[in-house]
């Protein structure tokens, strides 16, 4: 039978050794993090470092494709703006913005291809500048740039009308362009009669592409217009 002195060196011994053995792991896993890092830091030094796989980019467009069409005018001084200048109708050969133009042989109708699209990115798009009321930090500094460089902006007893379906309404800018929408945008020092005369000649044919009013069209042909089979020339009015 062990004496307490044998046994208490016994204890010894086997504390010993446990706390050799957990040494020798700690040293262990101490040596394989700083293998590690070494052997990051060396590849990366030397240039062959792996990367982390790339976060996965958005696929598509956040805003989605749609096709619809709406009228509009614009009358500077009384006069209205011709939009079927070149400059300013997109074709197969030159698309002025994916998103939103105007086609030959319907000038006073843009064709929508992606929705929350502005009328400040259409008017943008053909070499203007527009800036309303419905433009965060523009409220009260209306001006409209044209393309050749002349400015607009309310001074001396000129100002900006805007109607949307009939409605006054305190600019257009930041507003989407919804189907068969028909908006005036005017600028001068005219009254009320004038106004409403402009309006008046607002089109609405936008229902002719949209495929909506039948008996005028039914949005079928090139481009949503109803052309004939023969000749290709585009009927409805």
């Amino acid at each position: 039978m062990a004496t307490d002195g044998e046994a208490d060196a016994t204890y010894e011994q086997g504390a010993l050794r446990l706390r050799s053995r957990w040494g020798i792991g700690l040293v262990a896993l101490v040596l394989v993090a700083l293998g590690v890092g070494i052997g990051v830091g060396a590849n990366a030094v030397m240039g062959n470092d792996t990367p982390a796989a790339p976060r996965p980019a958005l696929v598509g467009n956040l805003r989605q494709a749609i096709h619809e069409h709406a009228d509009f005018a614009l009358f500077i001084r009384g006069e209205r703006f011709d939009f079927g200048q070149a400059q300013f109708v997109s074709d197969d050969k030159q698309e002025l913005s994916p998103n939103v133009h105007v086609h030959h042989p319907r000038h006073t109708v843009l064709h929508v291809h992606r929705e929350a699209t502005t009328w400040e990115e259409f008017f943008r798009s053909v070499g203007f500048e527009i800036k309303d009321s419905t433009n965060l930090g523009e409220v009260g500094q209306e001006r409209m740039v044209l393309p050749s460089g002349e400015v607009l902006q309310p001074q001396a007893g000129e100002k900006f009308t805007f109607v949307v379906n009939g409605v006054r309404v305190d600019g257009i800018a930041g507003m989407n362009i919804s189907a068969l929408d028909r908006v005036l945008i005017s600028f001068g020092g005219d009254d009320a009669a004038a106004i409403d005369a402009q309006w008046a000649e607002v089109t609405d044919e936008s229902c002719i592409p949209q495929g909506v009013c039948l008996e005028r069209g039914n949005g079928a042909g090139e481009h949503g217009e109803p052309c004939a089979t023969n000749d290709g020339t585009c009927t409805g009015t």
